[in-house]
């Protein structure tokens, strides 16, 4: 620590951090001022705030060097600086949507705060007490902020969000370090620090890395937005037709390669004209949506579930092998849902199934689904609520009529 001290000025030290933590609360506070979508605007507004207690408590740090002097600018620097800290832990707990019951940690942090400004107003400005209690609370904040941010539980943001982690794990060893130098070292003078310049320099290298992680955080979170609005349908939630015209075209191509088989359900809400024209298009919605969550409830592990256009959503099971019972357990599900609209009414609806399938993998993309059209077309035409199928002889509804299969 000293040979760092005797390597880099503490002035020049200090106002680079200043400078840096200035430049970091500007960028914070641009994108509040933004407002990204998604992203709480009270966490941009506390890490812009943090960083700019940061940035004042260095400034005042630097005012000896233009002598301007007073008793407890040392301190004051210091509380500073600690509050930034505690601003940089609520932002991350604000951003992360962490629970608010981590923030306890501020009391602890601020006691000690409170012991240093009550020992340095009422002795002098001892380095060993400064550094050990100051230290000591910022240590406790940081360890908070690295624990939350390794506990991200979204997964476009993790990967910074832990490397984040580990940097502010760093950063709290090297507090530890500071205050390990004065406990081994009881004879050193109190009225100077030598371990500054090592504080300065890794406060230095903190900023540098944590505010771009930040940063980037907030790209990925909202790169993965914009993906998911781009394969998302906005009502159900569930992929669109361009994601399951993909998936449909990679799986019929990896069928082919193995000459395994590959499945489709096409699946139509009955009658859903009469919901929109007897009860609106928001009961309409509510009805799609409903029914989205019950296709994607039903089905299993590995299964496929997108809305391809209107009341049409088209499934590819994982297993071919049981697409037809997988197709009866969705129109089960559909047919045991009540769903509440505006007005306090409860409607009940049911779809109709067409199943077709490629035993190994040879057809085209296109000709499957239309195959699965041609099924669907003909539950509808025996009844509605059944499930019809290619690939066997007949499909018994649940009125116990009997669909003809197509050839």
């Amino acid at each position: 620590m000293q040979l760092v001290g005797m390597l880099l000025h503490g002035g020049t030290l200090i106002f680079i951090n200043a400078l840096l933590s200035f430049l970091s609360s500007f960028a914070f506070l641009l994108s509040y001022w933004i407002q990204p979508p998604l992203v709480p605007p009270r966490s941009l507004l506390c890490w812009g705030v943090a960083y700019l207690s940061f940035a004042a408590g260095f400034a005042v740090l630097m005012l000896p060097a233009f002598t301007i002097d007073a008793p407890g600018l040392g301190l004051l620097g210091n509380l500073l600086i600690d509050a930034g800290a505690a601003l940089n832990l609520v932002a991350i707990v604000l951003y992360l949507n962490r629970p608010r019951t981590e923030l306890w940690v501020l009391v602890p942090a601020t006691l000690l705060a409170l012991i240093e400004a009550g020992y340095v107003l009422s002795h002098f400005e001892n380095m060993r007490v400064m550094v050990g209690l100051g230290c000591a609370a910022r240590g406790i904040l940081t360890v908070a902020a690295a624990m939350a941010l390794w506990q991200c539980a979204d997964e476009s943001r993790r990967p910074v969000a832990r490397l984040a982690s580990a940097i502010h794990g760093i950063w709290a060893l090297m507090l530890l370090s500071r205050i390990a130098w004065w406990l081994f070292n009881p004879a050193a003078e109190v009225t100077f620090d030598p371990t500054t310049a090592f504080g300065l320099t890794a406060r230095l290298v903190l900023t540098c890395a944590i505010t771009p992680c930040f940063l980037w955080m907030l790209a990925r979170q909202l790169d993965a937005e914009l993906l998911r609005y781009a394969s998302r349908d906005a009502l159900t939630g569930l992929v669109n037709r361009r994601v399951v015209w993909e998936q449909g075209q990679l799986r019929l191509a990896q069928a082919a390669r193995q000459h395994r088989a590959l499945a489709v359900l096409l699946i139509d809400v009955d009658h859903f004209k009469k919901v929109n024209d007897s009860w609106g298009h928001a009961a309409g919605d509510a009805v799609l949506a409903a029914v989205a969550r019950a296709l994607a409830g039903a089905a299993s592990a590995g299964d496929l579930v997108g809305r391809i256009g209107g009341e049409e959503f088209l499934v590819l099971p994982a297993h071919p092998g049981t697409a037809s019972a997988l197709a009866e357990r969705l129109r089960a599900a559909v047919a045991d849902l009540h769903i509440a609209v505006e007005g306090g009414a409860i409607l009940r609806c049911t779809i109709s199934v067409g199943h077709a399938e490629t035993q190994d993998g040879s057809d085209a993309w296109q000709r499957l689904v239309n195959e699965a059209d041609r099924a669907l077309y003909a539950a509808k035409q025996a009844g509605r609520n059944r499930v019809v199928s290619v690939a066997t002889t007949a499909s018994r509804g649940t009125d116990g009529t009997t669909a003809v299969a197509l050839a």
